[in-house]
């Protein structure tokens, strides 16, 4: 029965986005909803492919937060939809980093057809080298990477902190492994939100890093 649902789901929402796609995208040169898969299967799975965010769950999750001083890095932007519906919010700073350059020049392509990219910065950039992670403290995540390759980011956006700015706010779409956060961060508040669209659940975190040893015993997975 599960199944059922699932694929039921599955084909609901990719009717949904093709016919977003083909009737408003595409006609007027964005792309924010075609799937891209080319480097999961490069990087032997541990960098997830492309799928797109529900816009609508999107404005749910920031509708939810505090914008005092909010400064927003999308972890593995990808054709940028996040950073878009971020424009719609006080967002102090909005940005995204992702590994694939095709992907950047889409995005980026994306904002300059809005009108939108004196807002946005999106850079490409490898999560686990980035080094500017203490110019935010807003994270959001879409499932993009194995366990591995999230411990490591979640260690270097650790090592960015100080205790002014040990506390930040993740938002983790799809929190496969959310453990990583529980064991790595204490999570002071947390807020679960459902997209009845792709049945995920997002959770909203507040963690602090202060005090806590990180660990370097990375496991494969």
């Amino acid at each position: 029965m599960d199944e059922v649902k699932n694929i039921v789901i599955r084909i609901r929402r990719y009717i949904l986005f093709f016919v977003q796609y083909i009737l408003y995208e595409k006609p007027h040169g964005l792309d924010f909803t075609m799937r891209d898969i080319r480097l999961y299967e490069k990087s032997g799975h541990s960098f997830h492919g492309y799928s797109k965010t529900n816009e609508k769950h999107i404005r749910e999750i920031f509708q939810r937060l505090s914008f005092e001083d909010a400064k927003l890095l999308g972890v593995g932007c990808e054709k940028g939809v996040v950073l878009k519906e971020a424009t719609g919010f006080p967002f102090q700073r909005i940005a995204g980093i992702e590994i694939q350059q095709e992907l950047v020049q889409v995005a980026n392509r994306n904002f300059k057809i809005l009108g939108r990219e004196d807002r946005i910065e999106c850079l490409q950039a490898d999560a686990m080298d980035f080094d500017r992670y203490e110019d935010f403290n807003v994270f959001f995540f879409f499932n993009p990477f194995s366990k591995n390759v999230l411990q490591r980011v979640v260690d270097k956006i650790a090592e960015s902190r100080n205790e002014m700015n040990s506390m930040v706010t993740v938002i983790y779409h799809n929190p496969r492994f959310l453990s990583v956060f529980e064991q790595k961060t204490q999570i002071l508040k947390k807020e679960t939100l459902h997209d009845a669209l792709k049945d995920y659940d997002t959770c909203i975190l507040r963690v602090c890093f202060t005090g806590l040893k990180m660990t370097r015993d990375y496991t494969k997975s």
